[in-house]
């Protein structure tokens, strides 16, 4: 009769290499994609008519999506293509 402490053992280390080899495959795949563009406010100013006081305000109201890294803000590509095509708009809009 086997050890029940050495049975579960086992099976721990099984798992931990199926883990691994797992995490290993993600981590290649994450690798392998392009790194994701992103923008900063200045961009958006330089591309749209809007003026660099207009996109900060609006970021700060939550109509542009800017993520906060360090002390930067960062605008993803997808965020950036809507605010270029949506600027006339975003310039006039109001918020409650």
């Amino acid at each position: 009769m086997e050890n029940p402490y050495e049975i579960l053992q086992n099976q721990i280390k099984t798992l931990r290499k199926d883990m691994d080899a797992k995490l290993d495959a993600i981590l290649n795949r994450l690798c392998e994609n392009k790194p994701i563009k992103r923008y900063s406010p200045q961009d958006i100013s330089e591309n749209t008519p809007l003026g660099i006081q207009t996109v900060w305000a609006a970021i700060k109201d939550g109509r542009i999506k800017a993520e906060k890294f360090g002390r930067k803000y960062l605008i993803t590509r997808e965020e950036f293509d809507r605010v270029c095509s949506e600027a006339r708009s975003l310039k006039h809009k109001r918020t409650a």
